[in-house]
């Protein structure tokens, strides 16, 4: 199964603790710093990937790679219409 066409966003309703990522050159793999945020209410951020088996879900927020708990983001969170 293929990644949508279009990329899901969400707005977020309450503040969500992420996980800031790295690039890592060469690779399209994202490894986790020490670097832990609050993405605030309000904030649109971007679904990038799957869920992972350990339940958490990388997204972009403010250019910025970041890895959230699902589960917080699924109770925090609306999908928002883009455009295409």
């Amino acid at each position: 199964m293929g990644r949508p066409s279009s990329p899901v966003r969400c707005k977020l309703s309450a503040p969500v603790t992420a996980v800031q990522l790295q690039e890592h050159p060469g690779s399209s793999l994202k490894s986790p710093t020490d670097t832990l945020v609050r993405i605030p209410a309000n904030a649109i951020v971007e679904l990038d990937g799957a869920v992972s088996p350990s339940g958490l879900i990388n997204v972009v927020w403010d250019g910025n790679a970041f890895s959230v708990f699902y589960e917080d983001l699924k109770t925090s969170s609306q999908t928002v219409e883009t455009a295409t």
